[in-house]
């Protein structure tokens, strides 16, 4: 994979301006505008002044003044666009000139002009440190700086806070700009620029790269690139200037052997170092993802250079990244590319797969990155393009199916979904691992454990009946909708087990193909559960206990009309598992429930059908506690579903019979008047 990077970053390199991948976002302001300040120092035709003037800030505007950061760590700043004025005021453009003299820049105009800066605008401190001239420059008063490196007793980062803080709040006061609107300051030299000279674009690459070993003259091969394995190139085996793909920290005693010469463990060519520099900035910004708090980058390894060598290197991140958008929320991408009315028969098509397109696999890093630390939770590797593709139709394919046999809601089944099926406890890494095992299991078609799964389900719907969401990843719904939403979770996870079976992706349990001929009992059962069943293949035992739940709720729902809050029967149903006797018991209280509640005589024939199976299978039981209850709480929640779809119907037809009645009453005095 590093290889695959740094092939993705030399490529790269080789764009009109690779520098413009090393620039940094600005922070908005939510309410207001922010600026980059340019400070033009001038000195033709008059003595020498400052004046400022303020750019709003864009992508364009951080490319054209090249923004890339402050210098980390403690090598000296030189960058000429920062978020701090008190680097422009300080050392930054001494520095700037020390770094042009070791690239042998001496003859840029860049330096010239740094050099005539320097000795315009710029003054001693009495300990030789060089800072802004304000007093030459008419922003402070005379004595301003002498009367600082007095009260400051000499010591002259404050004596610099000072007249930074001076300096910038007499521009900002003159610009009539808030200090958060001051986002970046840069300066230019009689209305040019500085940054946009050539030369500095090349001291900003060499100084992200670290120091290489080149060559020694009558070596014939020298050190080896441990990436691609090239030589007579020079060669690093330091990586402090990356962020991201930070590889080895080395200087720990102790952490390697041949700690004087590092350089037989691991090092790298100054093409791929650079082409690692660049791709760990590119690769961020435009291939990260991220699923609730999970984060993840995406990173194509092309096994032929044909998308490299033609310059469409940005043209497949482009389509890679719309794959995975659509595999992270599939109705938002569904939506992006032309909404999903009607898009059945453009949706084929749209996936179809290009000429090369399986010429790269995708490789999914899922990490976490807080300050210099980046910690990788998993690393799923070489996913084909043409898999992503087929999950999108089976996605969609499930949604539309789910729409025909449920009513239209969210049903695709993408990686957001999945999160919220899997309940997990929040502030604690390791929960992770369960949601990333089923993320990788998916991307890499290895089959998953169908007990649990199960298990998983179980405790989703157990914070929903009880209301313990606090501290898991489960939303709290709008009060009133728990059970709807609970349903809508629970009819995903049975499309979740369907998909997985038509895909040979569930590793053991009972819920196979359905091979059952003649069903008992299903002439009590309406249309549309008998369609549902089918098509989730429940087998008799499933549809038993399928039944077994439905007829819970409607025991519950008579309960909560009789002026319960709580339902009091779904007390008897235990999430954590119910064994085959308890089952049993709970299917002999149904009836005196639903004769209780009187509501036995419209549930007469579901109570006949659950109970000729449930005694069909009573000899050899083939589910386990677990599966008892998450097909119980499937009943139940199709039940939930159904009579919200029965809800919504009624009020359609009450809507509609309203109207024809309002258009008939109207319609009566016109027959009136022409008789």
């Amino acid at each position: 994979m590093l290889e695959a990077i740094a092939g993705y970053g030399r490529a790269l390199s080789q764009e009109d301006d690779p520098l413009a991948i090393l620039v940094k976002p600005v922070r908005q302001l939510r309410d207001e505008k922010v600026y980059l300040i340019q400070l033009d120092l001038r000195d033709k035709d008059a003595e020498p002044q400052l004046t400022a003037s303020i750019i709003e800030i864009d992508r364009e505007t951080c490319i054209r003044y090249r923004w890339v950061g402050n210098t980390v760590g403690n090598r000296p700043q030189i960058y000429l666009t920062t978020d701090r004025l008190d680097y422009l005021a300080g050392a930054s453009l001494l520095n700037l000139i020390v770094s042009l003299e070791k690239a042998g820049l001496r003859n840029s105009s860049l330096y010239k002009d740094l050099f005539w800066v320097l000795g315009s605008f710029y003054r001693c401190l009495p300990n030789n440190m060089l800072i802004l001239d304000v007093e030459k420059l008419n922003l402070v008063e005379t004595g301003f700086v002498d009367n600082a490196w007095k009260g400051k007793k000499g010591r002259s980062k404050e004596v610099l806070a000072d007249v930074s803080a001076a300096l910038k709040k007499k521009l900002l006061d003159e610009l009539g700009l808030k200090a958060p609107q001051a986002a970046l300051w840069t300066l230019a030299y009689n209305g040019r620029p500085l940054v946009i000279d050539p030369a500095y674009d090349q001291v900003i690459l060499s100084s992200k790269e670290p120091p290489y070993v080149e060559v020694e003259n009558g070596e014939e091969a020298g050190p080896v690139c441990s990436i691609c394995g090239a030589t007579g190139r020079p060669v690093t085996d330091n990586f402090a200037t990356l962020d991201f793909f930070k590889y080895y920290i080395n200087d720990k005693l102790g952490f390697a052997s041949g700690l004087r010469d590092f350089t037989r463990n691991f090092t790298a060519c100054s093409e791929c170092y650079r082409g690692l520099l660049l791709a760990e900035k590119f690769l961020p910004q435009q291939m990260s993802f991220r699923v609730g708090p999970l984060q993840f980058m995406v990173l194509p390894a092309f096994v032929t250079e044909i998308a490299l060598e033609s310059g469409e290197l940005r043209f497949w991140s482009e389509h890679f990244r719309d794959r995975v958008e659509g595999l992270i929320d599939m109705a938002a991408w569904l939506q992006k590319i032309g909404g999903s009315d009607g898009l059945e028969t453009m949706l084929a098509d749209y996936l179809n797969e290009l000429p090369e397109e399986n010429a790269a696999l995708l490789n999914f890093l899922f990490y976490q990155k807080s300050q210099s630390e980046l910690r990788i939770h998993a690393l799923v590797r070489d996913v084909a393009p043409s898999w992503i593709n087929h999950l999108l139709k089976k996605a969609n394919e499930l949604a539309n199916q789910a729409n025909d046999l449920l009513g239209r809601d969210r049903w695709h089944l993408d990686l957001t979904a999945l999160y919220r099926l899997i309940p997990l406890r929040k502030g604690q890494s390791e929960e992770y691992k369960k949601l990333l095992h089923i993320y990788e299991a998916l991307l890499t078609r290895r089959p998953l454990s169908y007990s649990t799964l199960i298990r998983e389900f179980n405790i989703l719907a157990k914070i929903y009946l009880t209301g313990s969401y606090d501290s898991t990843n489960v939303p709290r719904p709008r009060q009133g909708y728990e059970e709807l939403e609970l349903a809508r979770r629970l009819m995903q996870a049975n499309l979740f087990l369907t998909f997985l079976r038509g895909e040979d992706l569930l590793k053991g349990g009972s819920l196979v193909n359905n091979d059952d001929k003649n069903r008992r009992g299903y002439e009590y059962l309406k249309e549309e559960m008998q369609l549902y069943l089918q098509e989730m293949g429940y087998r008799e035992p499933q549809t038993a206990l399928f039944l077994l739940g439905y007829l819970l709720h409607q025991i519950g729902r008579a309960q909560r009309q009789s002026g319960y809050e709580h339902k009091p029967v779904l007390d008897k149903v235990n999430y954590n598992g119910m064994s085959w006797p308890k089952v049993i018991r709970l299917s002999n209280l149904l009836v005196d429930q639903l004769r209780q509640h009187r509501i036995f005589i419209y549930n007469e024939g579901i109570y006949a059908a659950m109970k000729e199976m449930l005694d069909a299978h009573a000899s050899a039981w083939p589910l386990s506690p677990e599966e008892n209850v998450f097909f119980i709480l499937s009943g139940y929640a199709w039940a939930t579903r159904a009579a919200y779809r029965a809800g919504i119907e009624k009020q359609m037809a009450l809507s509609n019979a309203a109207e024809e009645s309002a258009d008939h009453e109207t319609a009566e005095p016109n027959e009136k008047e022409v008789h």
